[in-house]
């Protein structure tokens, strides 16, 4: 592994402090967003993330792309059937504060990014993934993630559970975009869930930049309480928030990660569409 000194010396190289856009996405270190309207950032954001890292087009499906073309924000019908969704005791907690505005940066602007990751552990080594990874206690375990400063806003593990490390209306930062290539003027803009999802080497691999998740990636629990999460966000932020990625946000910037694997964009849409069917005639 390179050193810290090294490591800020490549990030230098790459994205130098006058850079106008950063990154595959196009960030832009003024307006602190990506480049494009809201459609073309999240078909840029929610690129395919492979193995290492490997970052490939697919489509956007319709149930995302046609939310963020409105220009609108989730219904209060949309709001609540997402609230009624989150398990407890997350749920009554989050009905709480379902009022309470999102983070901003020190210059005012809003929370616009919804960023899935995944935990990448437990890191198993060589171990085979448990033989039910969904209900495994030892890998559903919140308490690894319970620090003096937890890294994300949502945790949410593979039984549908969720622990928040901090409320959304809190500035956060979890990715090198924001800590380092950007710095204090990103924090606010993103806000950060991270799933848990255990981790093994790949065959053959006793490298780090060189792991596996299973497969499938997420749990049907986790598809589902991640759409009720970016649901009732964008509800909190009033505008519906563009998905993003912690391995897009970061492609091109140096030892960037590789996270979410195995993260079938078009069952999340689906649960979305689920949630958005609120408002439709006799739902």
């Amino acid at each position: 592994m390179k050193s810290a000194a090294a490591f800020l010396l490549s990030l230098m190289a790459a994205a130098p402090l006058q850079a106008e856009e950063i990154g595959l996405c196009r960030f832009d270190s003024e307006t602190l967003a990506f480049a494009g309207t809201p459609v073309e950032q999240a078909t840029c954001l929610l690129q395919h993330v492979g193995r290492s890292a490997a970052v490939s087009p697919q489509p956007l499906p319709d149930t995302l792309g046609n939310l963020l073309k409105s220009g609108g924000k989730p219904s209060p019908a949309q709001r609540d059937a997402a609230l009624s969704t989150l398990p407890e005791p997350y749920g009554t907690y989050a009905r709480s504060v379902a009022l309470w505005p999102v983070s901003q940066t020190a210059d005012g602007l809003p929370a616009l990014y919804f960023v899935i990751h995944d935990t990448s552990t437990p890191f198993l080594g060589d171990a085979p993934f448990p033989a039910d990874v969904d209900h495994d206690p030892a890998i559903n375990d919140f308490t690894p993630y319970v620090r003096p400063q937890p890294v994300a806003h949502f945790f949410l593990n593979r039984e549908g559970q969720v622990w928040a490390g901090h409320d959304i209306s809190e500035a956060w930062r979890a990715t090198k975009l924001e800590s380092f290539v950007i710095g204090l003027p990103a924090k606010g803009r993103f806000l950060h869930v991270e799933t848990v999802q255990p981790r093994r080497y790949a065959p053959g691999s006793h490298w780090l930049g060189d792991t596996l998740a299973p497969e499938p990636g997420f749990s049907a629990a986790q598809y589902r309480i991640l759409a009720a999460l970016y649901v009732c966000s964008s509800a909190r932020a009033g505008r519906w928030l563009i998905p993003a990625q912690h391995a897009t946000i970061d492609s091109g910037i140096p030892e960037g990660h590789d996270d979410p694997q195995n993260f079938d964009l078009a069952r999340f849409a689906a649960e979305v569409d689920r949630l958005g069917s609120a408002d439709k005639p006799g739902s």
